[in-house]
């Protein structure tokens, strides 16, 4: 199910922190360029985060996805599910 909600684009980022849309941002930047060092760097930031509690551990987890499929090279994927993410803040 999750999958299906997946391909037809179906998502429910909404509620966003700050911090969070800033590093989604960030990811679709990097993701866009396929920058896996810039990926890594903002990696390291959202770990700090979540430490401080600026972000939550369910948008680091988000976050987490994005920054695994960009590993795998599934540039496109962490590409369309960063811009999800910040078009769900819009809704």
């Amino acid at each position: 199910m999750l999958l299906l909600a997946t391909v037809v684009g179906c998502s429910d980022y909404r509620g966003l922190s700050p911090q969070a849309y800033q590093y989604a941002k960030a990811l679709y930047n990097a993701t866009n360029r396929e920058r896996i060092e810039k990926v890594a760097v903002v990696n390291d930031l959202i770990s700090t985060s979540e430490q401080n509690g600026t972000i939550t551990g369910e948008e680091a987890k988000w976050l987490r996805e994005i920054i695994e499929d960009s590993r795998k090279g599934n540039w496109k994927m962490a590409q369309q599910t960063a811009r999800q993410m910040m078009r769900d803040q819009v809704r």
